[in-house]
């Protein structure tokens, strides 16, 4: 008889492990919910793989830790590092739920993006609408008109993702972290935007 797959400890495990991975920033996670699933499962694949084949929590996270810190964002990760320190704590308090427990390795990798997506979607959707309501006005991810207009701009989405999440402290959450996303990766989505434009008016020359 199959053992039983711990999913709510896995669901906060994979909680932490998102978190931590956007927060370093890089291409940890994707930054558009439109990218291949490969862009959300590569570093939580990574870690899963390294500790199935140490069967050790602790051998496997620090292996994933240093190719996490080489690939991080430069200015994110030293702010950022307790964030992997609290993963490790999490992973080495709960070590029993992957030693030996092939099934819930293996039910993680079948579900990792499924898992990823759900967590990105709300904070994505806000961060994209903003910065596409924003488009060719670059002043607009400065982070103190960001702080300034934020949810305001994205209160229409905020609207909807209250039918799934309610209004409590879940939502809050969401949003509270994807102001912060978008703060910390302004630079970023200018360039994106910059592309997109580009793209846009290359296209219009071409229909013209």
């Amino acid at each position: 008889m199959p053992r039983q797959v711990n999913t709510a400890e896995l669901d906060e495990f994979c909680g932490l492990l998102f978190r931590a991975l956007d927060r370093l920033g890089g291409d940890l996670l994707p930054l558009f919910l439109s990218e291949r699933p490969t862009a959300y499962e590569k570093y939580p694949r990574l870690l899963l793989g390294h500790i199935r084949y140490h069967d050790n929590v602790e051998a496997g996270f620090e292996e994933w830790k240093s190719k996490v810190l080489r690939d991080a964002s430069d200015r994110r990760k030293e702010e950022e590092f307790p964030e992997l320190l609290a993963l490790k704590a999490w992973l080495l308090e709960h070590r029993s739920l992957f030693e030996g427990r092939k099934d819930n390795l293996n039910h993680l990798k079948r579900s990792l993006y499924a898992r990823a997506y759900e967590y990105l979607y709300p904070r994505r959707l806000l961060t994209g609408a903003y910065a596409e309501a924003n488009r060719g006005n670059p002043d607009a991810l400065e982070e103190d008109t960001i702080r300034a207009n934020f949810r305001r701009v994205v209160e229409p989405h905020i609207a909807k993702l209250k039918e799934v999440y309610g209004e409590g402290e879940r939502l809050e959450k969401i949003v509270t972290e994807a102001e912060a996303f978008l703060i910390a990766n302004r630079q970023r989505y200018r360039w994106k935007l910059r592309e997109m434009e580009t793209a846009t008016t290359t296209e219009e020359v071409v229909q013209d």
